[in-house]
């Protein structure tokens, strides 16, 4: 039997066979090349992952390094990035033929010198690999051809080759290939090149303005045909197309993309960087939360509820949910202490005289990959996982100190993007391809989707005084033009074998523009062209070649694309209604409130469907969607550093704190309630709320004695029963929460403050002035026992403004406002019964949605009140904002999506 190898540069993942499949004839590229001579002569050896050769080389050049060293800074500043540049410098000049050996000096115009520091430096390296002890580097393919070319000239094991066929011509082949397929030659290989394709396919240009509309066109077209002589290439994910398939009952491509946020793939990454001080908590939260986390899921539970509580590792609300760990029967104080050591009081420093050694990293990470291979032992798909993280581990163990770029570079060298489809390939009567230059064989019909993302590989650019030294050893280097060139020739060489091809356009991805791929110039001008106007230019060819979605159905519904036809009828028109506004879902008296606080009374008035989703409904966040971050972060940071200067205060009986007090509670609780605030890049903004928040302290205490109020609570705890009468009686609900800062005036009187973060303080003063301030109404109600609040001072304390803001004289000049407490309590209760009966009855409402209906309806009839606002207050009851901001329900009511 005849053994028959088809040789090309781009041949690598290219199919063996198509239209004549047999096991005497296989198409390769210079991979599946070497590879299969190394088989033939018995040099096959375990393969070395790059990651592990570029912690070899990083050996050798600490080896070589010195102070004047010409690679020395960089190596002190990033030396994984050095090593690994370095290697794949020596690897492309391994690659074509170098053996480590240079010229005493360059010759040539403007190159009487000696070699390069670059070149003194790789071969220094290669010198110093086979001198150390224990220091040589592992081979990769780049070692495998110049070994190849050694082993062809002296051993006597029969290749089993017969004929070695060209793609493309053997000139066209970098220099040392020609010495190999010369080699083959003179061990009696019949070396061949394959005839140039004759033909002239018919190009079409199927321009769409997104993936969308492109996938639709190429699955029509796909669904219009037999497919039987049909070449599709794929050079981008198929996710979209596949969709589309689906619809026409057509196999699946299955190319996924490749992509670094496969779950998967974020679990080390993830753990290396929380392993750093200071902590991340939305990368912990991440971490807790993403699939096949080691860390248990009930344990997660606590560690999250913590962080939203406060977003630190050092805090109250993280101990507590430690030792709740520790107290759950199903995970124990032993895993408590692992994760508190991990995350919190264990975090390794990145300072440079305190970086850890790789041991340490070691050690910081066993609990990690116990957990993860105990993981991967049950769940197979985590295996890989596993082994990268044990191949990390390896390479930072041996380093007397890790940075945290050095383990990221580390990581990212290990664990690298992989593609994973969304759905995956099916048997299919087409050929598919990732590039046209694989195909090997004549189509009727070629399709190519992704190609404006399609390319081949490319070559490093060498300084022109080190290619010209390295070819006095005799080391060709092909330029990145010559490899560009032949990329071309190759591929309008494949589109010769087509009879049709039709080529994929989009104009935008993900809303950005896509650029259009040089190739399709190239493409024109050979194959394009207007019929009758030979003389035609570039651009008014490529035109004539284009075809837009839109231009190819005619007036009778027939549909026309690169010799392909179908018939289209025409769909109803369907329009997408939003969900009801008001949701009818019977009367039931467990829809009653069981307790309320501030924030849920005003949920509940403002929309009672959001209430009834949050509060009866169960709806909520992700846990790690609720991890407080900008001014609601900084808001609560504020309030619990009032909080504890108080508590300082009060146990001396003084009222204002000193500066040096402030700074150092401000110090003492960032980690625990601001942890964010103290990450790298962040110094700037952590200055100004640190800033902002001490003179905050300082206004707000000083306010309260120039006022003459002395603070008597901070953080005050209410609770008091509210009376509402409703269609079956009253209906008796409980009050929960607590009262800012609460405290006494020199009339006896009792004051509230509510402490704000806002960075406007038009909001709270509006409030005030409309008389709707219903919080400040609620807390002296609450603290009182008359069912009426008395109109007593309360204000609003703007952190951000460092100002009051007060119906009273207390605080400055005080805000006129339109009615007293008493009325506003009055129209409040009257709005609560209404929702509740309401409610009870089974009928929630959306009121943002409700409120667009009525102002339309009021505005094209012209009619009064033209607002529910209007309605509201006409009807006696309070009319309460709908906070749409801060809800995650609007795709449920209709106000998010589109619906016109």
């Amino acid at each position: 039997m005849t053994m028959i190898v088809e040789f090309g540069w781009f041949l690598d993942r290219a199919p063996w066979a198509y239209a004549r499949p047999g096991l005497n004839h296989v198409r390769v590229g210079r991979k599946n090349l070497i590879g299969l001579l190394q088989t033939r002569l018995g040099l096959t050896c375990p393969e070395t992952p790059n990651a592990e050769r570029v912690s070899q080389y990083l050996g050798l050049l600490e080896h070589l390094d010195s102070p004047d060293a010409w690679f020395h800074r960089s190596l002190e500043a990033d030396p994984w990035s050095t090593a690994h540049e370095l290697l794949a410098a020596r690897d492309d000049a391994v690659a074509n033929g170098w053996d480590g050996t240079l010229p005493t000096t360059v010759s040539g115009p403007a190159h009487d010198a000696a070699p390069s520091p670059l070149l003194r430096t790789l071969a220094a390296a290669e010198r110093a690999s086979r001198e150390i002890a224990g220091g040589e580097l592992a081979p990769s393919l780049a070692d495998d051809v110049v070994e190849l070319l050694d082993e062809l000239r002296s051993s006597p094991l029969p290749l089993g080759i017969d004929e070695l066929v060209l793609q493309h011509p053997e000139p066209t082949f970098p220099a040392v290939w020609r010495r190999l397929i010369a080699e083959l030659r003179d061990r009696g290989v019949q070396v061949s090149e394959a005839p140039e394709p004759a033909g002239r396919p018919e190009l079409t240009v199927l321009a769409a303005e997104t993936e969308w509309e492109a996938a639709e066109q190429v699955a029509r077209w796909l669904a219009a045909g037999a497919n039987t002589s049909t070449a599709v290439v794929c050079s981008d994910p198929t996710s979209v197309l596949d969709q589309y398939l689906t619809m026409h009952r057509l196999p699946h491509l299955g190319v996924g993309a490749r992509s670094p946020w496969r779950a998967q793939d974020q679990l080390i990454p993830l753990f290396f960087e929380l392993l750093w001080e200071p902590v991340n908590v939305h990368l912990l939260a991440e971490f807790l939360t993403v699939p096949d986390s080691p860390v248990r899921r009930r344990a997660a539970r606590h560690l999250l509820r913590a962080l939203a509580q406060e977003p630190g590792t050092r805090g109250l609300a993280w101990d507590a949910a430690i030792a709740a760990i520790g107290e759950d029967e199903g995970l124990g104080p032993e895993l408590a202490a692992v994760l508190d050591q991990t995350f919190s009081t264990r975090l390794l420093c990145d300072l440079e005289h305190r970086r850890p050694s790789g041991r340490q990293l070691v050690e910081a990470s066993a609990w990690f990959a116990a957990a993860l291979n105990a993981r991967a032992a049950v769940v197979p798909r985590l295996a890989p996982t596993a082994a990268q993280l044990k191949r990390v581990l390896t390479l930072v163990a041996p380093r007397a100190r890790v940075s945290r770029r050095d383990l990221r570079r580390i990581v990212s060298s290990v664990v690298t993007p992989a593609a994973e489809p969304l759905v995956p390939a099916e048997a299919a009567p087409w050929l598919r391809l990732n590039h046209l230059v694989e195909l090997g064989e004549d189509v009727d019909d070629a399709i190519w989707w992704g190609f404006q993302s399609a390319a081949t590989p490319s070559a490093r650019r060498w300084d022109a005084h080190d290619a010209a030294a390295l070819a006095q050893v005799g080391v060709d280097l092909p330029t990145p033009h010559e490899l560009t060139a032949l990329a071309v020739r190759e591929t309008l060489a494949a589109a010769g074998r087509c009879k049709r091809l039709v080529v994929v356009q989009i104009g935008q991805r993900n809303g950005e523009r896509v650029d259009s791929n040089p190739l399709l110039e190239a493409l024109v001008e050979r194959y394009g062209g207007v019929p009758g106007q030979p003389d035609t230019n570039l651009g008014e060819r490529i035109a004539a070649a284009t075809r837009a979605p839109s231009s190819l159905t005619d007036g009778s519904g027939v549909w026309r694309l690169a010799g392909r036809t179908a018939r289209l009828n025409r769909a109803e028109a369907r329009r997408p209604e939003a969900p009801d506004a008001v949701q009818e879902v019977g009367a039931n008296t467990a829809l009653a409130p069981e307790s309320l606080s501030y924030s849920q009374l005003e949920v509940l008035l403002g929309c009672s469907m959001r209430w009834a989703l949050e509060r009866k409904g169960g709806l909520r966040v992700p846990d790690a969607a609720d991890i407080p971050t900008g001014g609601r972060m900084i808001g609560t940071f504020a309030h619990r550093v009032i909080e504890a200067l108080h508590g300082t205060l009060r146990a001396e009986y003084r009222a204002v704190p000193k500066d040096e007090e402030i700074t150092a509670v401000i110090e003492d609780l960032l980690p625990q309630f601001a942890s964010e605030l103290l990450l790298p890049g962040q110094k700037a903004r952590r200055l100004t709320v640190v800033h902002a928040i001490t003179e905050a302290a300082r206004v707000f205490f000083r306010g309260l004695e120039k006022a003459g109020v002395a603070l008597q609570e901070v953080e005050k705890p209410i609770v008091k029963d509210l009376q509402l009468v409703v269609g079956d009686g009253v209906l008796t609900v409980p009050v929960r929460g607590s009262a800012d800062a609460v405290g006494i005036d020199e009339q006896g009187r009792t004051v509230v403050v509510d402490l704000k973060w806002y960075n406007s303080a038009k909001y709270v003063r509006e409030k005030i002035k409309d008389g709707t301030a219903l919080q400040l109404a609620l807390y002296q109600w609450a603290l009182h026992e008359d069912e009426i609040p008395p109109d007593e001072p309360t204000a609003y304390f703007l952190l951000k403004q460092h100002a009051f803001a007060s119906a009273h004289e207390h605080f400055g000049m005080k805000i006129p406002r339109r009615e007293g407490p008493e009325e506003l309590w009055g129209r409040a209760i009257r709005s609560a019964e209404f929702t509740v009966d309401q409610v009870l009855a089974g009928r929630v409402t959306a009121t943002k949605p409700v409120e667009d209906a009525f102002a339309a309806a009021a505005e094209a009839s012209g009619g009064e009140p033209a607002t529910i606002e209007e309605l509201e207050t006409a009807s006696g009851r309070l009319y309460v904002q709908p906070g749409c901001r801060f809800c995650h329900f609007g795709a449920l009511c209709g106000l998010r999506g589109d619906y016109s």
